[in-house]
């Protein structure tokens, strides 16, 4: 299974900004003929050497001395008299959500500004380059963690990250970056969904309209065609539950899977073809197809699962390797360790 190449926040100044580790969920599939996963090609904001604080809520404040002001799609961020500092990560809630309450293994859908509290100069704006991040919230720099923790779906807020929590962490791991250590970071985040972009997955009870497949222990799955019309969404069906924990996004996967073609049945690729062990990939990040990131994170650990990725959860126009164009792909997926 090919991994998608990463595609983090771009800055010219500071790469990847909002993250700690992995690439958004933006990122387009990768042209490698390689079908054995391989490392995100992303260069981490915190090093591996680094580790950050813990993921608390920030304290609550009013944070003046920052004024928010444009338009709901077009905001902006003024520090009103620079250097704007503190030592503490606070947020401030400016619209509070109705949707659901942010929980610290979820996955989240949010634009972000980013502002030096130091000189004042804008750093990063998905608002106005209208691209939104698909992220895990445990893999946001961790001031920007800390202040989406607790809040609501929908909500907007200022969040003023203490140089522990952002501009040390980023300065190490990028020194090209220009930030001080001991500078303070202001973002506007707006939180716009709990999830993946796009629609979900349809995970579903009975297995009519679904192919035939057979998949033993130790082998790869085959499968017999069906004549139905293929699911435009990302679709799963457990065939066995297993008993482990739940599978969140962040985390790294080690699965068994075979992958086949909708129309033929035809096999294009097995983790069986490539050794006796199980193959390790980050899942819920944007680092393998979307309807493996959608519709493996939630299920247990020791399940297998037929996936039906459409093109568009999958590898969408472009041919792959043994894939043609505008493929609808059938996946059996065994889920052996998530950690």
């Amino acid at each position: 299974m090919r991994l998608r190449t990463s595609s983090a926040l771009a800055l010219a100044a500071v790469p990847a900004i909002a993250l700690s580790a992995c690439g958004s969920g933006g990122a387009s599939t990768t042209t490698s003929t390689t079908t054995t996963p391989a490392p995100s090609s992303s260069a981490p904001a915190t090093p591996a050497s680094a580790t950050p604080p813990p993921i608390t809520p920030a304290a609550k404040g009013d944070l003046a001395g920052i004024t928010v002001g444009g338009t709901p799609a077009k905001p902006s961020l003024k520090v009103d008299k620079a250097p704007f500092t503190t030592k503490e990560t606070t947020a401030k809630v400016v619209t509070e959500g109705t949707g659901q309450v942010v929980k610290k293994t979820d996955m989240v859908v949010a634009n972000a500004l980013f502002v030096s509290g130091k000189t004042g100069k804008t750093l990063e704006d998905t608002f106005a380059a209208n691209q939104p991040q698909q992220i895990p919230v445990n893999q946001w720099i961790p001031g920007v963690a800390k202040g989406m923790l607790g809040q609501k779906v929908g909500s907007r807020m200022l969040i003023a990250m203490a140089p522990a929590d952002a501009a040390a962490l980023i300065a190490q791991g990028n020194p090209q970056s220009g930030l001080a250590a001991d500078e303070t970071l202001v973002a506007y985040v707006e939180i716009q969904k709990v999830g993946f972009k796009g629609e979900a997955c349809k995970v579903v009870t009975s297995k009519e309209g679904l192919p035939e497949v057979t998949a033993a222990d130790g082998k790869a799955a085959t499968m017999k065609p069906t004549t139905a019309a293929a699911p435009k969404q990302a679709t799963a069906y457990v065939l066995k539950e297993g008993t482990g924990p739940v599978v969140n996004a962040g985390q790294t996967l080690s699965s068994h899977y075979t992958g086949m073609l909708w129309t033929n049945g035809t096999k294009f690729d097995s983790s069986y073809d490539h050794g006796a062990e199980p193959t390790p990939f980050p899942i819920g990040v944007g680092q393998v197809i979307p309807a493996w990131d959608k519709c493996l994170t939630g299920q247990k650990v020791g399940s297998r699962v037929l996936v039906v990725a459409p093109p568009a959860e999958a590898y969408g126009a472009k041919a792959q390797d043994k894939i043609p164009a505008n493929s609808t792909l059938v996946f059996v997926v065994d889920l052996v360790k998530a950690q």
